[in-house]
């Protein structure tokens, strides 16, 4: 592991660059031809918000009747959308640039790092479109949301790692994409997002942590809804997933990027 993940960061640093060059077009021109081209980036996560806040403290007071539920919710999910976002869009990545890959030299590392930045600034936008209605709860910040920022970052770090291993095997196998599809809605329900943690058996909710992004998206519904920073053995266990996820993406990564090449 130590000999490996230094290469991987040293060459998405060496192509930082170009990276951040097609994150940025691919934000700015992805509504493009549409009349309110970039302001659609902020505009569906605004919608998104706005209707949860409307369906789940308007519309079903009774049975929603915390408050805080509105932004439980709202806070978990909308780290999930971007995260299998990602996974969904990036899987992708080595077939829709086949052309560049097969002519260029830039390592295929650098197009699911291009992919996981412009879904890193999207969810940027997200938060920062987000914080603001957490007044309308009496939820005011606290000096825990500067860790914000940072696990946003982790989030997404685990998204590469996860993308790049699944963006291999959709290069060689193809029926890899409608797994992807598949399995996406269904991961997102063995996550305490929309139910409650507490609905969990105790039995079962001390095992959660095996499931990558719960950890991350706990920590992020702590500071937001709880104003508290997370856990020690949170933070660990956070870095221990970015490490290993890495690390298998870098391993699947070089051992079949030959293949990958003749395949696409």
């Amino acid at each position: 592991m130590t000999k490996m993940k230094p290469i991987l960061l040293t060459t998405l640093y060496k192509h930082r660059r170009y990276i951040w060059h097609n994150a940025w077009n691919e934000l700015r021109y992805r509504y493009a031809g549409t009349g309110m081209g970039l302001f659609w980036n902020v505009l569906h996560p605004l919608v998104t918000i706005l209707l949860y806040t409307i369906v789940f403290s308007w519309i079903f007071p009774k049975r929603f009747h915390e408050e805080s539920y509105v932004l439980y919710l709202t806070s978990g999910l909308l780290a999930w959308r971007i995260l299998s976002d990602t996974i969904r869009r990036g899987s992708n990545t080595f077939v829709e640039n086949s052309r560049y890959m097969k002519r260029m030299t830039i390592p295929a590392e650098v197009y699911v790092a291009t992919v996981v930045l412009t879904s890193t600034l999207l969810l940027v936008i997200y938060y920062l479109l987000f914080l603001p209605f957490t007044f309308l709860f009496d939820k005011i910040p606290g000096w825990s949301l500067l860790f914000l920022p940072a696990l946003l970052l982790s989030i997404q770090l685990l998204a590469f790692g996860i993308t790049l291993i699944c963006a291999n095997f959709r290069a060689l196998f193809p029926d890899v994409a409608e797994i992807i599809n598949a399995i996406l809605p269904l991961w997102l329900w063995t996550l305490p997002i929309i139910y409650p943690e507490t609905i969990i058996p105790e039995s079962v909710r001390r095992w959660l942590f095996l499931n990558p992004p719960y950890t991350f998206i706990r920590g992020i519904q702590d500071i937001i809804v709880a104003r508290k920073l997370p856990e020690l053995t949170d933070c660990l266990i956070i870095v221990a997933w970015i490490l290993l996820i890495g690390w298998i993406g870098d391993a699947v990564n070089r051992k079949l990027k030959s293949q990958v090449k003749e395949a696409i």
